[in-house]
């Protein structure tokens, strides 16, 4: 019914014009026609608007016509223009309908459109209608222009560039309309992401899912992510993302690399962030198998992209550090100091540790991993004993002999603790407090505070450092160049 009621005034307007070419635009013949013209526009408009089936188009069309039918029987000049471009008053029609409802502060006509193709969650959202807003007005655009293709004479033969002025603003709706109205909204729906949005139900929130995509954050993902959740909605599907799309299937994959089992209420909550998802985690609320890496950028993955902001400040000057260069394969030896206290279970600082470990190890290093908790670690007093008297060697006798001849073995350091009181561990700074034998007090410095050339171990050339905290990972380069910390 509803396409029936739609279809209506398209269909008297290309009759009205069919009759109106055939009569050779004669008014006398053409009156009873209008009058009836008139009578289907509103009857059907009547029905439309009581069954509550009205649409932008037919409202818009609709009443374009009535008015220029009107005009006819009550004007001669006017009713004679209306005639002779009944098309022109179609697409005046269609124009109005883009043009008006945003000034109205309505919602755009694309909208009424588009939306069938959405989950209720992504419809209600501002960007989806910002989208529609900017489709409303390419589609004014080309209303507008096919207002103007239709009044240019193409050919001498009236009948030939009536057949022409018709069909060119089709082609350009063809052409240009369509294809724009098709992929568009996928594109800017990637550049200005969906929004944060509150879910109803798990069903929206999986079925907006794959419309939520961070491409720039989905950049070289290539996972799967199996739910399992139970409770209230018990659902049962996984995630498909790779080369920046995401799609959602229910059901079970038969090898996903990630498998998340959880109470549907607590994911629900999660994803609307009303419960923290790290806390929850570590808290035992639900598990995660597999490759438990991805949740590190789930939520960037699912968040509006960041817009890069230009400033006018002054680019940085190009200075030149003398970093240790480390070909391919030439880290050997890396050692790594955490500082947590919590157990690997619960440390997210480990759990990243970890990650790094079982990469370089892979790549053939030999990596040597400390708890500084379990070690017995003593305080330093601030002596210099180290520096005067006994230049390498601490009054004290503890483990810290050791772990000091391990940090000046190796060639990649890896200072790991999580963030306490905007600091790192108690246990992490006495380790680096005690650390003070292996500086020469004379050794020169650079102007940013780095030190460029070691003497108490000269065999050992330069030292690459890294610190891991729980705020993520640092970048890794070739010569470790941008990394958290210090070279020697």
């Amino acid at each position: 019914m509803g396409i029936l009621l739609r279809s209506i005034p398209f269909a008297t307007v290309i009759a009205l014009n069919v009759l109106a070419q055939a009569s050779r635009y004669k008014m006398g013949m053409l009156q009873p026609f209008v009058i009836l013209a008139i009578l289907i526009l509103t009857i059907n408009l009547s029905v439309a608007f009581k069954l509550k089936k009205q649409t932008y188009f037919s409202i818009g069309v609709s009443a374009v016509a009535i008015v220029g039918c009107i005009s006819a029987l009550a004007n001669f000049a006017a009713g004679q223009w209306y005639i002779e471009n009944i098309i022109e008053g179609l697409y005046l029609g269609l124009f109005l309908v883009a043009l008006i409802p945003p000034i109205l502060k309505m919602k755009p006509f694309t909208f009424e459109f588009s939306q069938n193709n959405y989950p209720q969650a992504i419809t209600e959202g501002e960007t989806f209608l910002k989208i529609n807003l900017i489709l409303n007005y390419i589609w004014a655009g080309i209303f507008a222009a096919a207002i103007v293709l239709t009044t240019i004479t193409y050919h001498s033969d009236q009948a030939i560039n009536t057949i022409i002025a018709t069909l060119v603003p089709i082609v350009l709706q063809l052409a240009i309309g369509i294809p724009v109205t098709r992929k568009l909204p996928d594109y800017l729906t990637g550049k200005m992401g969906t929004g944060n949005y509150q879910f109803k139900t798990i069903h929206d929130l999986f079925q907006a899912m794959p419309f939520g995509l961070n491409r720039e954050a989905a950049k070289g993902v290539d996972t799967t992510i199996q739910f399992l959740l139970t409770g209230d909605e018990p659902t049962t599907g996984y995630l498909v993302i790779v080369e920046g799309k995401c799609e959602y299937n229910e059901g079970l994959h038969p090898s996903p690399k990630t498998t998340i089992q959880c109470d549907s209420t607590l994911w629900l909550q999660i994803s609307n962030n009303e419960v923290s998802g790290d806390k929850s985690l570590i808290e035992g609320k639900y598990k995660i198998g597999g490759d438990a890496t991805i949740m590190l950028k789930f939520a960037s993955m699912f968040s509006p992209p960041t817009k890069s902001r230009k400033t006018n400040q002054p680019k940085p000057k190009n200075i030149k550090f003398e970093y240790k260069n480390f070909g391919p394969g030439k880290i050997k030896n890396i050692v790594v100091f955490d500082g947590g206290f919590r157990s690997e279970k619960f440390s997210k600082t480990t759990f990243m540790v970890n990650h790094f470990c079982e990469g370089a190890k892979q790549a053939g290093a030999n990596v040597e991993y400390f708890k500084l908790k379990d070690l017995e670690i003593k305080e330093c007093t601030g002596c210099y004993t180290c520096w005067t008297k006994t230049p390498g060697e601490c009054i004290y006798k503890d483990d810290m002999a050791m772990l000091r001849k391990k940090y000046r073995e190796a060639d990649l350091v890896i200072f790991a603790s999580p963030l306490f009181i905007f600091n790192v561990t108690g246990i992490m700074k006495t380790f680096m407090d005690r650390l003070l034998p292996n500086l020469e007090p004379y050794m020169l410095m650079n102007e940013h505070g780095g030190i460029m050339h070691p003497d108490r171990y000269p065999e050992k050339g330069q030292q690459g450092f890294v610190v891991f905290s729980a705020a993520g990972f640092p970048e890794v380069e070739g010569n470790f160049d941008g990394m958290i910390g210090m070279y020697r």
